[in-house]
């Protein structure tokens, strides 16, 4: 008997770290394909609306890839004005620092003993040091921006083929299921598209809305670009738990350069507080969690998980996959154990955010 368990246990270990590599070592492939398939199921109401009117599939897909191309387009040349804005400000962030900077060496100076001399002599070696890194760091970002756009390229190749084909995927799925349980398998293929086109509009609803509380919270702080560093701290959310400490960094550095009290970084510290508060116990539960369905402790695992595996990529892929798991756990006699313990307790019942944010999203959605 205990030899039998500990046989299976060591089958089972063996298989997950034979999955494990195979995911790693895949990477390059899985990762398009995978954000291929999740554009492809957000997509698929949109491009069934347009052919309605032109009535022809493959035109009705390529309109409604044309239009997630201008919404990227879009979004890259807010990014790209806003960055430049900042650019153009670098004479003045360059005399703020330095202003900064004699400060720090007077305390210092005081505190340490250490003259101004010294310390000019200790920052210009290790000036040195992060200019020649900082020039890697460009290096391996062109190189990131390469991969960005080759990674664009393919998920919509992968997006066209996903959505034409997805009647025979569906029938290939079928075929490799008993026939007395089509109508189980029906099933679950389409808690599996529900799951991932309403976890996508909510997580879009859910960031623009911490996105644009951070905005006002910085404007009215009084922080230089703080709508643009608001929004992109609220787009840094897509990452669970670790954007929302990323997306904070640069209006705290940006208040600690511009302006001369030390309240203001506190201030910007206590804006992202509440917001995160609002974010994770009334946006987020109700606008995305009711439909993954997944409990903190299994998120937070899978997050970690993911980005040891794929990155960045797996810090946002794995929360819909694990989702889409859990619904095959449910359906699967053997593995409902599984789904007991990635299950989230909460209590069912609709307050009013949750009815709001349900009826927003079967608009957007229908």
């Amino acid at each position: 008997m205990k030899d039998s368990l500990l046989l299976r246990i060591t089958v089972l270990l063996v298989f997950i770290f034979l999955i494990v590599i195979g995911l790693i070592y895949a990477q390059p492939f899985l990762v398009p394909v995978f954000f291929a398939g999740l554009l492809s199921l957000l997509l698929l109401p949109i491009s069934k609306k347009i052919q309605k009117f032109i009535h022809n599939e493959v035109f009705s897909i390529i309109l409604s890839l044309i239009l997630f191309f201008i919404v990227i387009c879009g979004v890259s040349y807010f990014i790209s004005t806003q960055i430049s804005n900042i650019i153009s400000d670098s004479d003045l962030i360059e005399s703020k620092i330095k202003t900064k900077a004699h400060t720090l060496q007077a305390t210092v100076n005081q505190y340490t003993g250490m003259d101004e001399k010294e310390q000019e002599a200790w920052f210009d070696k290790e000036s040195e040091q992060l200019l020649k890194s900082g020039f890697q760091k460009g290096a391996t970002l062109l190189v990131g921006v390469g991969n960005f756009v080759f990674g664009l390229t393919l998920v919509m190749i992968y997006t066209f083929f996903l959505q034409l084909y997805r009647g025979k995927i569906k029938l290939f799925i079928l075929s490799l299921i008993d026939e007395s349980e089509h109508e189980k398998a029906q099933t679950v293929i389409h808690k599996v598209q529900s799951l991932v086109m309403h976890y996508i509009t909510g997580l879009c609803i859910a960031l623009s809305i911490i996105g644009v509380m951070n905005a006002i919270g910085l404007s009215i702080l009084g922080i230089e670009h703080g709508i643009f560093l608001g929004l992109l701290a609220g787009f840094l959310n897509i990452i669970p738990y670790i954007g929302s400490f990323i997306g904070a960094g640069l209006p705290i550095i940006m208040a600690l350069i511009y302006k001369d009290s030390l309240w203001y970084p506190v201030g910007v510290l206590a804006i992202f507080m509440i917001n995160q508060f609002i974010d994770n116990n009334i946006t987020t539960p109700n606008v995305v969690g009711g439909y993954v369905r997944l409990n903190s402790l299994a998120t937070i695992f899978i997050v970690i998980i993911g980005g040891l595996i794929w990155g960045v990529a797996g810090m946002i892929l794995f929360i819909p996959l694990l989702g889409i798991f859990k619904i095959l756990c449910d359906h699967i006699e053997p593995l409902k154990p599984l789904s007991i313990l990635l299950s989230d307790d909460e209590s069912k019942e609709e307050n009013f955010f949750t009815k709001f944010f349900k009826k927003l999203k079967t608009k957007i959605t229908s």
